[in-house]
């Protein structure tokens, strides 16, 4: 039987992939200012970074753009741990852990960078090597889903492993043949963008009308008389976590069957719902 994204999750799904965009979006004007975006030698990322040192306004755009960046990039491990724990709990955590840690040398390669000093080559490379595991990992999860696309899992696994990992490995031991991963990692960008589209698209799709939910509105306003969708919410709420996001859609279906009305409240301050009686 296929598996679908739950509803529980679908917040989570969503955030994922609205946050993988930004953070692809921030990355791609960080390095486009420092005049790369994969593989230059060191000493062109260093008159880079001289460079935007000399223009202050640039300067501030691009570390507010690191910032926010880092901020995002150190956010989609929950919301995404989140969406996958469910196909591997263990594995998923590891994904998580990884990319925090990348995140974290990834700031410190860009602190050396701006201070000019030149370890920030083998630092960058070496956070380099835990987002590629990162990815590979993630792909494999995506991969066995059964509702994110096998493809898609396949094209992470091979952007993490030929495109990331590869760079970091050859840059370590064969660092003439660094470029020989470009490649990989335009690759797995292009998968990180689709896996993003497939999240966002994947939570708009989750049903939210159920009759469960319908049942207990319903069950709630005969026993409240007239109350808020908030109201109702909160009352859902304690009888299901799943169900509280689905109150809205179903009020309105339920206004479209003629089974509820809604009018606005002076007392309340807002709009109010009743059953047809």
């Amino acid at each position: 039987m296929k598996q679908e994204l739950s509803l529980e999750r679908r917040g989570c799904a969503r955030n994922s992939g609205v946050f993988i965009l930004i953070r692809l979006l921030l990355g791609s004007l960080v390095f486009l200012s420092l005049n790369t975006i994969y593989y230059v030698p060191e000493n062109a990322m260093l008159i880079a970074a001289q460079n935007l040192k000399a223009n202050l306004l640039l300067f501030i755009a691009v570390i507010c753009a690191l910032f926010f960046m880092a901020l995002f990039s150190l956010i989609i491990p929950i919301p995404l741990n989140n969406v996958l724990t469910s196909v591997h709990k263990d594995l998923s955590k590891i994904a998580q852990k990884l990319r925090q840690i990348e995140v974290i040398i990834f700031i410190a390669s860009m602190v050396l960078l701006f201070a000019e000093i030149q370890r920030f080559y083998e630092v960058l490379f070496f956070g380099i090597l835990f987002f590629g595991f990162h990815l590979i990992i993630i792909g494999y999860l995506v991969f066995i889903s059964g509702y994110l696309g096998r493809v898609l899992g396949i094209s992470l696994i091979i952007g993490g492993s030929m495109g990331y990992l590869l760079e970091s490995l050859t840059h370590s031991f064969v660092p003439n043949f660094v470029w020989l991963s470009t490649g990989g990692v335009v690759f797995a960008i292009v998968a990180e963008v689709a896996l993003a589209i497939v999240l966002i698209v994947k939570a708009m799709h989750v049903s939210l009308e159920s009759p469960d939910t319908k049942e207990r509105v319903m069950r709630i306003l005969q026993d409240l008389g007239e109350a808020t969708t908030d109201e109702i919410i909160a009352e859902v709420s304690k009888e299901s976590d799943e169900c509280k996001d689905r109150v809205p859609s179903n009020l309105i279906v339920l206004e479209s069957e003629g089974v509820v009305i809604k009018r606005f409240s002076k007392e309340k301050k807002g709009y109010v719902w009743t059953l047809v009686h």
